[in-house]
């Protein structure tokens, strides 16, 4: 009759995982899964802010390319009421707004009376530009539809204008453009953070094509136009607009 298995103890060249030894894996295991959460973490975080970053970097560069398109394009339109001589032009901090000749693509070839201005949106500002067709004697911005209302910036910032001219005061950046009867020579857009003050990216300057008033003496003569060799007419009919090349 054959007896039943008996019990046999390992011997000292076999081996086994002891409860010890499981538990030591086990916490080994948990902090290799927690550094590779970690990682994970870090590496989501970073990717979002490079997403971001690149977001805003094209937000930028549409703005600046639109930007310069609208201020190469200016036309200098005169403004005469009786002794009263100035140009189609509005320049503050805050605030822009001119006549500029637009392309045939993507929009409709002409002149349109553009307008850049900040509005509050939420916890940020942005920067809009609006557009409409200019018609004869519109001398000042007559508003737009929103269909002609673009967001070209948003975001936690606030948008600064500054006006420079050549020649003497070349250099110096006004806050606004109080010469009615010259246009500033160059223009600049500054986005700033919000909070901390500091310029997000390079300002947008962009330098208006035509010359024709750099030979103006100063300020206050009235030999400053756009229409020919930088002077304006002696003597001109009332309350009209004529443009200057």
């Amino acid at each position: 009759m054959a007896s039943a298995p008996r019990y046999r103890a390992p011997s000292h060249g076999e081996s086994g995982f002891t409860l010890i030894e499981l538990l030591v894996s086990l916490t080994i295991l948990t902090m290799i899964l927690g550094l590779l959460s970690a990682a994970l973490r870090t590496l989501s975080k970073n990717w979002t802010a490079n997403v971001n970053g690149i977001e805003k970097l094209e937000m930028l560069s549409r703005a600046y390319d639109i930007f310069d398109r609208d201020i190469s394009g200016i036309r200098r339109l005169i403004r005469i009421t009786d002794e009263n001589r100035r140009f189609v032009f509005t320049g503050t901090e805050s605030h822009l707004s001119f006549v500029t000749s637009e392309p045939p693509y993507p929009t409709a070839a002409g002149l349109y009376f553009v307008n850049y201005s900040s509005v509050a949106n939420g916890a940020g500002m942005e920067l809009v530009r609006a557009r409409a067709l200019y018609q004869s004697k519109m001398f000042e911005f007559p508003g737009a539809t929103p269909a002609n209302r673009v967001s070209l910036l948003t975001g936690p910032f606030k948008y600064q204008f500054s006006y420079a001219q050549r020649g003497a005061h070349a250099g110096k950046w006004l806050a606004s453009w109080k010469e009615p009867n010259r246009m500033p020579d160059i223009i600049r857009l500054e986005v700033i953070d919000a909070r901390s003050g500091a310029v997000v990216a390079q300002p947008f300057i962009v330098a208006l094509r035509t010359d024709a008033e750099l030979g103006c003496v100063s300020a206050s003569s009235d030999g400053c136009s756009a229409r020919s060799d930088g002077q304006f007419p002696q003597h001109a009919p009332a309350a009209q607009d004529q443009t200057g090349r």
